[in-house]
């Protein structure tokens, strides 16, 4: 009797495990908790997020975006990151998140144009993912582009 349901316990966590790690659902679950990681001023955790070889549409890399995250979102006193994914499409290795970005908060004047820049965009942002190894949990951050969103040369947001 132990047996059995020692066995039924085990195929109930393999089929637990099977789920949680089918590759959408990693990517998903990164998305969230990478914004999560922003959100609550967790640098070093949004930085394990992001690979060490991040470019970006603005020619930024992963010392720019942790260093420039970290310089606007100290101006929240309360910060709040949403999130609606439109598609998540996995594909050879690599992942392609559509997601609508809104932050909210309150905080200095540079956080009020942070807020209303972001929120003011129309169209999602694209978050791509690779994935970095066998391991089925294994994805970093490879590159964040909008197709609207201008970011001048030296700014941080």
């Amino acid at each position: 009797m132990k047996v059995r349901i020692a066995a039924v316990l085990l195929l109930a966590l393999a089929l637990h495990a099977a789920w949680l790690w089918q590759p959408e659902r990693q990517v998903r679950l990164h998305q969230a908790h990478f914004l999560k990681a922003v959100e609550r001023r967790k640098w070093d955790r949004m930085a394990g997020f992001i690979a060490d070889n991040y470019s970006d549409q603005w020619a930024h890399d992963k010392g720019f975006v942790t260093g420039g995250s970290r310089e606007v979102f100290r101006q929240f006193l309360f910060l709040t990151i949403e999130h609606a994914v439109d598609s998540c499409v996995v594909e050879d290795g690599s992942a392609t998140v559509r997601a609508v970005v809104k932050i909210g908060g309150t905080g200095s004047p540079v956080a009020q144009y942070a807020m209303a820049k972001v929120n003011a965009l129309g169209d999602p942002f694209t978050f791509r993912w690779e994935k970095q190894s066998w391991q089925p949990w294994d994805w970093q951050l490879q590159r964040i582009a909008h197709p609207v969103l201008v970011i001048p040369d030296g700014a941080e947001m």
